[in-house]
């Protein structure tokens, strides 16, 4: 009986809804349109005669969207002749009136599917005009109450997640230029937070009223906008909203508990990260969060783990609000002497100190020290070896350190230590200069808020015996006490007549001594001791000079290490000490070094560089291996003379050393003859062999070779063109020192060749290295050769100059190119014999 009443009620809605939208679908009277409307605006139930409660909820439920999406379907420029401003009102009514969810996502789905056009701005005024009477709260609250129910409909729940969150985004794309300052990121999220706490007062009535509550969704709203990184935007409103209503009220405590507990796990670190950074403090962080670091192990990784060894951006204030939060409740204080281990570990660590910045060590240097200074008596004691073993070995660490500004840090942390270990003892204590870095490290021992009972357990601080914090009036006794001493110091002791002395070519002592053995430098280039390498790379190219046989035993191992060894900025010249060093080695054993850097110029994985290091150092080579041996010759005169020398000088001074009665006599005679004619007066050079021409072609070929040759990481032909400008011009200069070599003809004939293939490149700077080439050529292959071997190729490198010389865009070029014509014209006049 019942159910066939109930049918009876509900049947009427469906067929009222069907003849409304017939006859609206081609009416065309005004009056009667707004009939219609009326009479299905009563099924929204804001009238005195609105239908029963079940009719209500059937229009809701099955009809109420088909019809907002008839309605702006519907709405165009027949419409809008037909509507008057009034009936403009009742149109939007039926959005504003009725369930706010569905009526949210009518009119977002119409926007996606509209274009410019009339229905477009309605749908954008009513949307506006929802956003500005609160219509976001209902629609929270509405989802919150439907997850309450037993079948929840997850599907529409996720898509009016997405378009609250995404909202900006949405309508910057459909309206592009003409959008609204309501729809603005920074107008739209605070009005957001608004209803997010307009619903959380709805739930805080609720619950003191006895009812069944949920705030999921709204913990999924928070979620998912500081996921999509606008959580600056969103807690900029929520977080101090809800300060000021935790501070005296226990329920609007747990309710801050469970929307942050119910925040996807997803989602949890964007808004515990922006929670820590929105937060005043320590004290208000645990109202909100309560004991979620316990309860929640991705917040407990973000807040002990990730925050404090992972991340080093956090500032100070955000640093206490962390640790101070950890030890506001006994249940959490377990987890902040845990962190003090682990931050102990990391500061002493001395591959951490290595391999981190300084921004990074000042970071835990910060955590440590906040650490310190809150923890109690039971809790140092209980730590007190990790303490001490940590401050042993982290203050040698730091001490080590060639940057002031961390080694200074580092005698911050050890003097904090040392006092926090024993509270009565004189502790460490260094010398430096107080920067602001080291004021603030020393202030975070103290926290910044020290509660009554804690007052009984405060342990004297490095801070408290220094003179920056004693009081006021002490201070200022102690600076008049300095002022009258220094007034009666300065009259007596008055140094201004005293000329300073002069220490401008004193150098630094250092405390690691030169190595003796090449081997010895090897085993310092491996290591990374500062110290120790900037004294072997001051004295590495002589040694290597000295020790020739040992040098050539480990040649190539060493200018391996050379080529590799990192750049360090500590090391005053650096870059040249390494260039002499490489080349003194490519000096004493040419023929494997050699074949071993030009084979690494055409390897992988090298640095353009380690490839322009590699031809400096062969062009270097060759230039000192064609010079003349004089140190050589004056080296084994000394060696000759060495051991009579050394006994004479035992018996006579240089004032008294006999000279040779032979010399003298010759002298005498010299100066008292007269001669018209002397004859060559510059004594007569000593022939030496040229060591370049024996190793000429060890450099020579290899090096030209392979430069066609594409690697993944080195394309001379392409984009490096830099390198192959070096590589020409280094080959001219290997061409330039083979003068009078018998391998010169084969060099001039490759180089000829290799200058045949690159004339047409598009770099200026790689055709004046070719132009160079050419000349080195002419020069140290004898003219009769070339004209006898390289007839050929001359006369096709003739044509291509005149051309250069006429054409070339860059001055240099031509410049380069006449002075090759000039240069063939006069060799062949000289062969000819023509003046």
């Amino acid at each position: 009986m019942d159910a066939s009443q109930a049918d009876r009620k509900v049947a009427p809605v469906s067929a009222v809804v069907k003849n409304a939208i017939c006859e609206l679908s081609r009416i065309n009277d005004g009056e009667r349109l707004m009939e219609v409307l009326l009479s299905l605006k009563c099924y929204l139930g804001t009238r005195e005669n609105s239908t029963q409660t079940q009719e209500h909820a059937e229009f809701n439920r099955n009809h109420y969207t088909p019809f907002l999406e008839f309605l702006v379907a519907q709405m165009g420029p027949q419409w809008l002749d037909l509507l008057t401003l009034e009936k403009l009102e009742l149109w939007d009514s039926f959005f504003l009136e009725g369930p706010a969810d569905q009526a949210f996502l009518v009119l977002l789905d119409s926007l996606g599917k509209t274009g410019p056009s009339i229905r477009l701005d309605r749908c954008v005024h009513v949307l506006e005009r929802f956003l500005q009477r609160g219509a976001l709260a209902e629609v929270i609250r509405e989802v919150c109450q439907q997850q309450l129910e037993s079948n929840p409909t997850a599907v529409l729940h996720e898509a009016i997640l997405g378009r609250i969150s995404s909202l900006p985004d949405h309508l910057a794309n459909c309206l592009q230029q003409h959008n609204k300052p309501v729809f603005y990121p920074n107008n739209y999220y605070p009005l957001l937070a608004g209803s997010i706490i307009s619903v959380l007062q709805m739930v805080s009535d609720a619950l003191r009223d006895g009812k069944n509550c949920s705030i999921s969704f709204a913990s999924q709203v928070v979620g998912k906008v500081c996921m999509q990184g606008r959580q600056k935007e969103l807690l900029s409103v929520l977080v101090p909203r809800l300060k000021a209503l935790v501070q005296s009220d226990c329920i609007w405590q747990r309710i801050c508990w469970r929307l942050v507990e119910s925040v996807p796990d997803r989602w949890m670190e964007p808004v515990v990260i922006g929670i820590v950074q929105m937060a005043p403090g320590a004290e208000f962080l645990s109202q909100l969060l309560g004991d979620l670091v316990v309860k929640n192990k991705r917040t407990q990784f973000l807040l002990t783990k990730k925050m404090l060894f992972l991340q080093y951006g956090l500032k100070k204030d955000a640093l206490q609000s962390i640790l101070g939060y950890l030890s506001l409740d006994a249940s959490r204080r377990y987890l902040l002497v845990k962190i003090l281990r682990e931050l102990l570990e990391v500061w002493s660590s001395g591959s951490v100190l290595k391999n981190s910045s300084q921004p990074q060590l000042l970071h835990v240097s910060r955590c440590l020290l906040i650490c310190l200074g809150l923890l109690n008596k039971q809790e140092i004691e209980s730590c007190k070896q990790d303490l001490l073993v940590s401050l042993t070995s982290g203050a040698r660490n730091y001490l080590d350190s060639s940057v002031p500004a961390i080694r200074r840090m580092g005698m911050v942390v050890a003097e904090c230590l040392s006092h926090r270990i024993d509270t009565e003892g004189p502790g460490l204590s260094f010398q430096y200069e107080e920067d602001e870095d080291t004021r603030d490290l020393k202030a975070l021992l103290k926290p910044p808020h020290v509660f009554e009972a804690d007052s009984a357990d405060c342990v004297k601080n490095p801070e408290e015996s220094s003179p920056s914090k004693s009081c006021p009036k002490a201070i200022e006794k102690s600076k008049m006490e300095a002022k009258a001493d220094q007034a009666s110091d300065s009259e007596l002791d008055s140094d201004d007549d005293l000329a300073p002395y002069d220490m401008s070519a004193d150098t630094e002592l250092k405390k690691s001594k030169a190595p003796a053995y090449i081997r010895d430098c090897i085993e310092v280039l491996l290591s990374d001791d500062v110290e120790k390498l900037e004294v072997t790379m001051t004295c590495l190219a002589t040694l290597i000079q000295a020790n020739t046989s040992a040098t050539k035993e480990v040649s190539v191992e060493l200018t391996k290490i050379l080529l590799h060894i990192d750049d360090k900025p500590s090391v005053e010249r650096f870059t040249e000490l390494r260039h002499a060093a490489l080349v003194a080695v490519a000096v004493t054993d040419p023929v494997p070094v050699s074949q071993y850097l030009t084979g690494e110029f055409y390897s992988l994985n090298y640095s353009l560089r380690q490839r322009m290091d590699i031809l400096d150092v062969l062009s270097s080579a060759a230039q000192s291996l064609s010079e003349k041996l004089s140190h050589e010759v004056s080296s084994e005169s000394r060696s000759t003379g060495t051991g009579q020398h050394s006994i004479r000088s035992t018996t006579w001074t240089l004032a008294e050393a006999p000279a040779d009665w032979r010399k003298v006599v010759e002298e005498r005679i010299a100066s008292k003859t007269r001669r018209f004619s002397k004859g060559q007066s510059v004594p007569t050079p000593v022939p030496a062999p040229n060591r370049y021409h024996a190793v000429a072609g060890h450099l020579f070929f290899p090096l030209i070779q392979n430069y066609d040759r594409q690697i993944v990481t080195f394309d001379l032909l392409g984009e490096d063109r830099l390198v192959l400008g070096r590589m020409v011009h280094t080959l001219g200069i290997l061409m330039h020192l083979a003068l009078h070599a018998p391998i010169a003809s084969q060099m001039g004939k490759a180089l000829l060749e290799f200058v045949w293939v690159l004339r047409f490149h598009i770099d200026a700077f790689v055709r004046q290295g070719l132009l160079f080439c050419i000349s080195t050529v002419l020069l140290s292959v004898p003219w009769e050769r070339l004209m006898t071997d390289m007839a050929e190729e001359v006369m096709e490198t003739q044509s291509w100059l005149a051309d250069v010389a006429e054409r070339d865009s860059d001055d240099d070029c031509r410049r380069l190119a006449l002075n090759g014509l000039f240069l063939m014209e006069k060799l062949r006049n000289n062969i000819h014999g023509t003046p």
